[in-house]
């Protein structure tokens, strides 16, 4: 207790007033609307209207920067661009690291409910596996739900709320969102079937451990599951990735399918569940080594006019330009003026301007879920609709009919600290979007388990593996 107190004393006490924070979401609103090409490209603006006054209301009796926060996210995140940001300070941080009373239990999300991974405190002896049928009454698609308004997503996507906020995702979400709570009734079925209920009190943000440092970065990496099968894994478009590792992304997926031109690969298993993205247009590039005629992807890229501008209510002006003077004779003005990316190379619309040599023509099986994301949902897509592979795993985490994303203008607001990141570009993709705003659908339908390690004892890989063991040519639910 005595270091708890300590480290909070050492935090900013985060105090502002009902004035400070309607400044700082007003601020927030009108660069919302002056940047997104669409704002209403995934919201109605009865939504947009409503979502406003339920935000303004609640800032009017806000009296630190959490309120605000509980006011702002729900507000922002209902928009349903999952590349829009909202960045908590890093005194808010440090308050919620320094005093947050937790919920105590990790949790493994899926369509069919929601599982115990781990518990702390006194809630260490609930069994793993536990599935939970509802905290204080909520069953676990309102828990999701109250994830969904502080969690990044895409359009009406929550497979990528579950992916994203896996293990003590939920306990920090709703923290954020409530505060400290005194306890929690919840509901379990045990492993063996038993129903029971507990009442699970809190516990600090240090009685879980810290997370491991991230990882050396990983680049592309090509292995064989037997003579026939190719397994590839892309967790990153990044090319800031590539040159962390000393590697070049063109050259190392260049190397790969030479690799399996030379030994005349016959099946490929390209997995991109843990690609959330990275640098244009290099999914696009990888696409161009598994579909041989360039593809017109993109049906336009449309950003508002290139020279945002915003005032806050004490009257500052706030600033952005979207391109630079050598990116301006890229793109052209359209009705209303905003502008519209041109068909020319090096981008343009187009997945590439020439083709890659050598392409890979047999069979495709994508595993690709929740965390599949930006440019390697974009792949995911381009894949889809184009019929190129047999999908296995999830729905796709970013929306099937494109996404607002590229340059983004980063905004920190005056009073709280936080930071906004609006995104600039509308990226539509040319075929039709279905179910709207959802991501790509799987033909074998597999989300994780407890316990699963990736491809050793992993189900979607291992169906993946079985499939290409069936005769198939074209992609259907029947090779499942």
């Amino acid at each position: 207790m005595f270091s708890a107190a300590l480290a909070l004393a050492a935090c900013p006490a985060g105090s502002i007033t009902p004035a400070q924070a309607r400044e700082d979401l007003e601020l927030a609103i009108s660069a919302a609307e002056a940047g997104l090409p669409d704002i209403y490209w995934r919201q109605t603006p009865e939504a947009w209207a409503w979502r406003k006054a339920e935000a303004r209301a609640l800032t009017g009796s806000a009296t630190s920067e959490e309120m605000l926060f509980r006011a702002l996210a729900p507000l922002m995140r209902g928009i349903g661009e999952g590349h829009l940001s909202v960045g908590r300070s890093e005194a808010m941080n440090c308050r919620y690291r320094a005093s947050a009373k937790l919920f105590p239990l990790d949790l493994l999300w899926r369509d069919d409910g929601v599982f115990v991974t781990a518990g702390y405190g006194a809630a260490a002896d609930v069994p793993t596996g536990s599935e939970v049928l509802s905290v204080s009454g909520a069953d676990h698609r309102a828990m999701l739900e109250e994830m969904a308004r502080v969690s990044a997503h895409d359009g009406d996507n929550r497979t990528g709320v579950m992916r994203d906020r896996l293990g003590r995702g939920y306990a920090t979400a709703r923290w954020w969102m409530r505060g400290d709570e005194p306890g929690y009734d919840v509901r379990l079925r045990l492993p063996g079937g038993r129903r029971v209920t507990r009442r699970l009190v809190p516990v600090p943000f240090g009685a879980r451990p810290a997370l491991p440092d991230a990882a050396t970065p990983v680049v592309a990496t090509l292995s064989w599951v037997n003579g026939d099968i190719a397994y590839l894994y892309v967790p990153t478009f990044s090319n800031k990735r590539y040159r962390a590792a000393g590697a070049d992304y063109r050259a190392t997926i260049q190397g790969i399918f030479e690799t399996l031109a030379a030994r005349r690969a016959r099946n490929l298993i390209l997995d991109l569940r843990d690609n959330g993205g990275g640098s244009e247009p290099n999914e696009s590039i990888l696409f161009s080594y598994l579909v041989a005629e360039p593809l017109r992807k993109y049906a336009s890229v449309r950003s508002r006019p290139n020279r945002l501008r915003i005032t806050s209510l004490s009257g500052k002006v706030f600033e952005h330009d979207i391109y630079d003077a050598d990116e301006l004779p890229t793109v052209k003005p359209g009705p209303g003026g905003d502008l519209y990316r041109v068909n020319a190379p090096p981008e343009g619309l187009m997945t590439r301007w020439e083709r890659a040599s050598p392409v890979f023509t047999g069979r495709l099986v994508v595993l690709a879920g929740g965390y599949t994301f930006s440019g390697g949902a974009e792949l995911a897509s381009m894949l889809r609709a184009t019929n190129r592979g047999l999908f296995v795993g999830e729905e796709v985490g970013g929306t099937h009919g494109g996404n607002t994303s590229g340059y983004k203008w980063d905004l920190t607001l005056p009073n709280s600290g936080m930071e906004i990141g609006i995104p600039l570009l509308a990226f539509r993709f040319v075929w039709r979007e279905f179910p709207l705003n959802h991501g790509a659908l799987p033909h074998c339908f597999v989300q994780p388990a407890i316990g699963e390690e990736r491809v050793a004892k992993d189900a979607a890989y291992d169906m993946a593996v079985q499939a290409l063991g069936k005769r198939w040519n074209l992609p259907s639910k029947r090779a499942c």
